[in-house]
């Protein structure tokens, strides 16, 4: 998976207000300053991850993300072909539409329902194994940005009619409210932010069909050059990793999602020497290896969560690949560290 270079230089320089020095964690991620702001540069969500838990260690702030949300620059090409828009809803549904040119380690939709409007906000199971904590400021970032847009077009007059977060509240309730101008619902089946129809009608501010398109113009050539410069089986694996309940997708509806015949998967897949089964247990066990460090979930649970009717097989499936077996891995990574 990838993430913009644009995405580190939003972080860097909301840090950059705050304070905070960030030439060792650059130097730590093996990164040069100067290739944060190369518009043509992409680096490892793991990075950004590093990235982000830095951050957080450094502010020690529990609202790090409703507060970087609400910094104008978060938005970049994509919020300013946004904010060009003719009206709020045209800006959220191009917002949606152009996410994926920021990384693939998320999918945004807006639903276009009659009377409530809203959009949902989901990120990578893989990410939510890994770092559970940054992965929620990412989706409280997003929904302040969100808010924000509404709140500057509509002179703080309007606010979503409802959101809800998968995560859990850390903060007082009052802290969100102040931010988002409503109290959310957490522990979510998803993460969504509802709005009425009638407050998304209201014009942009910047309005400007122009500037609309020629960013966009811009943002589509972006999308081409990084959908044509990916493998097929990094594409694959961003499927696999989308899957939403561990219960992961079959070939046909992965070839269909990226307008080919299982075949024509395979044949590329191949190309590639590897083949969808491979990258199949390859995901489903770095997914298992990533469970076994979370302390509260016991080998059954996620053996479950996998997709196995069996602890049996689970276990002997993992020993073969990882070669040893899951409490085995487990205690291994609990000497470790």
């Amino acid at each position: 998976m990838f993430v913009h270079s644009s995405r580190f230089q939003k972080q860097l320089g909301y840090l950059d207000t705050l304070g905070i020095k960030t030439d060792n964690i650059l130097h730590a991620l093996r990164i040069e300053r100067k290739e944060v702001l190369d518009p043509e540069k992409t680096f490892s969500l793991d990075q950004f991850i590093a990235l982000l838990e830095f951050a957080l260690k450094e502010t020690g702030d529990d609202l790090y993300g409703l507060k970087l949300g609400r910094e104008p620059h978060i938005g970049g090409t994509v919020g300013m072909m946004c904010a060009s828009c003719e009206n709020l809803k045209e800006a959220y549904v191009q917002g949606c539409k152009y996410f994926n040119v920021q990384g693939d380690f998320a999918e945004i939709v807006f639903v276009d329902e009659p009377q409530y409007p809203r959009i949902k906000y989901t990120i990578t199971q893989g990410w939510l194994l890994k770092s559970p904590e940054t992965a929620r400021h990412e989706v409280e970032a997003m929904f302040s940005f969100l808010v924000t847009i509404m709140q500057v077009n509509s002179n703080q007059a309007l606010h979503p009619q409802r959101i809800k977060f998968a995560s859990i509240q850390t903060a007082d309730e009052n802290e969100y409210r102040n931010i988002l101008g409503v109290v959310p619902e957490f522990g979510q089946a998803e993460n969504e932010i509802q709005f009425r129809n009638k407050d998304l009608l209201i014009p942009m501010k910047a309005f400007n069909p122009e500037t609309f398109d020629l960013l966009r113009s811009h943002i589509e050539a972006q999308v081409k050059r990084f959908s044509s410069g990916s493998r097929i089986s990094e594409k694959v694996r961003t499927i696999l990793l989308s899957s939403l309940r561990y219960r992961f997708p079959d070939i046909e509806t992965v070839a269909s999602r990226l307008n080919m015949s299982p075949r024509t998967l395979q044949r590329q897949l191949s190309n590639e020497q590897t083949n969808f089964k491979s990258l199949l247990q390859d995901t489903v066990f770095d997914l298992a290896k990533q469970m076994l460090r979370r302390e509260e979930l016991t080998v059954s649970e996620i053996s479950y969560m996998l997709g196995y009717s069996d602890l049996g097989n689970f276990s002997r499936s993992f020993k073969k690949k990882i070669g040893c077996s899951p409490l085995e891995y487990r205690q291994n990574r609990l000497t470790h560290h």
